[in-house]
């Protein structure tokens, strides 16, 4: 599943959330920071990559969750959701579509079945 960083998106869940740090906000606070333009928030990949998830597989539940940051994430790439079943767990790679795969984050999901229903 390939999701695209917008401006918007940042600024929604910055105001959802309260963390309004301006390196996730403003073009100057990131460029001093190092990047080219604001970052996403780690949390904020972290949520998307369980609600597309969950999304997918309706009848789960996620029970338990952890995720590695490797590298930001700049406002305006397209992030890539992969996810795989191993040991009983839902592992999800976070990639960003034009750098050559290099990954963004990883993480590991324990989930459910049949805990929710819509």
């Amino acid at each position: 599943m390939r999701k695209q960083i917008t401006a918007a998106a940042i600024r929604e869940y910055a105001d959802l959330t309260g963390d309004h740090a301006s390196i996730h906000l403003q073009d100057e606070a990131a460029r001093q920071a190092g990047y080219q333009a604001p970052i996403a928030h780690g949390m904020y990949l972290m949520g998307l990559a369980q609600s597309i998830y969950l999304t997918e597989h309706r009848t789960y539940w996620i029970q338990s969750y952890s995720m590695k940051f490797n590298r930001p994430l700049i406002q305006g790439a397209v992030a890539c959701f992969a996810y795989k079943v191993r040991n009983g767990e839902i592992q999800v790679t976070v990639t960003e579509e034009d750098e050559d795969g290099e990954v963004i984050a990883e993480g590991v999901f324990s989930v459910k079945e049949g805990v929710f229903s819509p």
